[in-house]
């Protein structure tokens, strides 16, 4: 497997950083070497944050994403402040309010709007934009994927994840 560098970024909140957590272990699950690493200022919840994930079949020497294959961001604020750590041909994933000013590999998805108003679960949106991700990047297998999630979510809370996660999944597909 080549190297693969991920920036997932949003607002304080969305969990983004239980987002990174979940892929990454979902990598591990099937043998990979993972770094997992995440940044947020100290307004943890509204805030710019961000958590990096590089994901490789060889030993990881440095652990910051700088050149990213894939950024998935849910506010226009860590696109803006994250875009240009993106490799040339990056596969960019946004919700649909961030403006991406030409940026050709970019899918907009609803995906706020999904986690709000289809799911009515605000608070699942980050299992929605892992299942994006995985349907859009082939990184891990979905099954790794929920191995994952089942064991870093509450179990009162497993079900409405995998809801989410699914969702995901079937909005990209949609695409197709």
């Amino acid at each position: 497997m080549d190297k693969r560098e991920i920036i997932f970024t949003g607002l304080g909140g969305q969990g983004i950083v239980k987002a990174g957590i979940i892929l990454a272990e979902a990598a591990v699950l099937e043998g990979m070497h993972v770094v997992q690493t995440q940044n947020y200022g100290p307004e943890s919840r509204g805030g710019c944050c961000r958590a990096d994930v590089i994901i490789w079949d060889k030993d990881i020497s440095y652990p910051r994403v700088d050149n990213a294959d894939i950024i998935l961001a849910l506010s226009q604020s860590g696109y803006d402040k994250f875009k240009n750590n993106s490799a040339e041909g990056a596969v960019v994933i946004v919700d649909e309010t961030v403006d991406i000013e030409g940026d050709s590999n970019c899918i907009k998805l609803p995906l706020i709007e999904a986690s709000e108003v289809q799911l009515k679960n605000p608070q699942s949106i980050n299992m929605l934009c892992l299942g994006a991700l995985a349907a859009v990047t082939k990184l891990v297998d979905y099954e790794s994927l929920k191995k994952a999630i089942s064991e870093n979510v509450p179990r009162a809370t497993l079900d409405k994840n995998m809801v989410a996660f699914n969702k995901g999944i079937s909005m990209v597909e949609a695409l197709a």
